[in-house]
């Protein structure tokens, strides 16, 4: 997936490849403990948005430290299967949501609250959806949230999928590395733990089941994303899922949910979560959705 890969050896990609994945952790490392140490010093939440551009600002230096290109990012729209892809990507995190939280809901294990629409609550009033039945009006909800949301989240997780799914997977792939989307997903997850830590991301009664249940949530997460990434060719499916995602689990079914120690069961760190994703990774990558 490099740039002039047709005009190389295998083993000249695989050295490429290496050579350039070495060269992004590093700086990636050197970018994250630096933001990192300013964020959990000023507990400023802005900085985190900064933060997430570290993975792209990396691959755009490795990228133009070792002359790769860009080509490879591929920002390409042009076919049905990579629409296809972005419309898993919207219904993937919707449908995750549904059934996890349904799960916690008719349970006990959480209470259901019909939510406001928040920074989209203007736009509901404008659709009328305040005057619908409960379930109907929360279920548009979502998909509004849904679709518009990943709009809205479009630039700050192109700050992360540039780098994670537009560059290092890429090069984990090319560099022959064993369980390339595993290793992705697992740096991944890593790379949110500092913040959780700092008590600025998905807060918990407990710290070390918190940092469990991320990983249990990213890294099942993380195959559903490459899926996307590698079976369209594009980046744009990897962009939107994970825009999407944000959207409706902070979102949304976030705030439909009140309780004692919700965060255990459901959430970005939850155990069912955790269960339901993992379900989902396995189903999408054995049925090869995309074709």
């Amino acid at each position: 997936m490099i740039s002039n890969a047709a005009t190389l050896s295998t083993e000249e990609q695989v050295h490429r490849a290496r050579k350039g994945l070495r060269l992004f952790l590093s700086i990636l490392l050197v970018f994250s403990i630096i933001m990192n140490t300013a964020v959990i010093l000023t507990k400023s939440i802005p900085l985190i948005v900064v933060y997430m551009f570290t993975p792209a600002l990396s691959s755009i230096l490795a990228r133009l430290l070792l002359r790769e290109g860009f080509k490879d990012v591929s920002f390409n729209l042009g076919s049905a299967k990579i629409w296809k892809g972005i419309g898993l990507a919207v219904l993937i995190p919707i449908i995750i949501c549904f059934i996890t939280y349904s799960i916690a809901w008719f349970s006990g294990l959480a209470i259901f609250q019909l939510p406001v629409g928040g920074s989209l609550e203007p736009i509901f009033h404008m659709l009328g959806l305040q005057h619908l039945p409960t379930p109907l009006n929360f279920i548009l909800i979502v998909v509004v949230t849904g679709v518009l949301g990943s709009l809205i989240n479009l630039i700050p997780v192109m700050g992360e999928e540039v780098g994670w799914r537009g560059y290092m997977l890429t090069r984990l792939v090319n560099a022959k590395v064993p369980r390339p989307v595993l290793v992705s997903g697992l740096i991944w997850a890593t790379w949110h733990v500092p913040i959780v830590i700092a008590g600025l991301y998905v807060e918990g009664p407990s710290m070390i089941l918190t940092v469990a249940g991320l990983y249990l949530c990213i890294v099942p997460f993380g195959y559903i994303i490459a899926y996307l990434r590698l079976a369209t060719g594009s980046v744009w499916p990897a962009v939107i899922i994970h825009s999407a995602w944000n959207a409706v689990v902070q979102g949304p079914f976030a705030r439909a949910t009140i309780g004692n120690h919700t965060e255990i069961w459901v959430g970005e760190s939850g155990m069912i979560t955790a269960l339901i994703i993992l379900i989902a990774a396995i189903l999408v990558s054995r049925r090869k959705l995309i074709k």
